[in-house]
């Protein structure tokens, strides 16, 4: 199923599950936005729909990273020559010269991973927020995981709950875990075989049993 569709379905069940909590129009529309997006994030594992539009491009990700590499190498520089010879600054220049040659080799789909790992140190940034810190974690564990395996059955359900549950703690929002659920939900739901536009189904009990439904 496209993209599109998840979304204008996960939009439909976050509003109704948004009314179900509070029948007004900001919280009706605070769910249809989670439920969208909440549709949306299965699609997170590799070569996923969705994984390929919130991840940075190769060369911007080859750009950062060497940037963040000779910026190391000119601080270790410059502390050399003010400062004298100190035994951090071996490790330095080690970190240094790491950032710039993992640069060189980084993959398409190794942004995902990189991406996660921003969203992370997002979550550190922001107040120490487990949630946000929750959410780079989801990313970089499905940027290792082939498409419509984990992140499409009921554990990958569960840790998004967990997460979402977290958030709603933090932030206070009004239906968000129950129309951030309700929109995974309906990705698993609407990638199902029983549906005639599907040739493949969804696991949603791996990794106890890995049939497909």
């Amino acid at each position: 199923m496209k993209g599109s569709s998840h979304t204008a379905i996960g939009v439909t069940v976050g509003a109704i599950a948004g009314f179900q909590v509070q029948p007004d129009l900001y919280t009706i529309a605070i769910s249809s936005f989670v439920g969208g997006v909440s549709a949306l994030v299965p699609d997170l594992d590799t070569n996923g729909l969705a994984s390929n539009r919130i991840t940075i491009s190769k060369k911007f990700a080859q750009w950062l990273m060497q940037f963040v590499g000779i910026g190391i190498l000119i601080a270790i520089a410059y502390q050399y020559f003010t400062k004298g010879f100190a035994p951090s600054i071996i490790l330095y220049a080690g970190i240094g010269l790491l950032f710039f040659i993992v640069s060189r080799f980084i993959t398409q789909r190794r942004t995902l991973t990189l991406t996660g790992v921003m969203v992370m140190w997002l979550g550190i940034v922001m107040h120490q927020s487990i949630g946000i810190l929750l959410i780079g974690s989801y990313i970089v564990i499905a940027s290792f995981l082939p498409h419509r395996s984990y992140t499409h059955s009921l554990l990958g359900l569960a840790f998004y709950a967990f997460i979402l549950h977290q958030l709603q703690q933090e932030w206070a929002i009004e239906g968000l875990l129950i129309a951030g659920i309700a929109g995974y939900a309906s990705h698993l739901v609407a990638d199902m075989k029983l549906l005639p536009m599907n040739r493949r189904g969804v696991k949603w009990f791996a990794p106890l049993w890995n049939k497909e439904w």
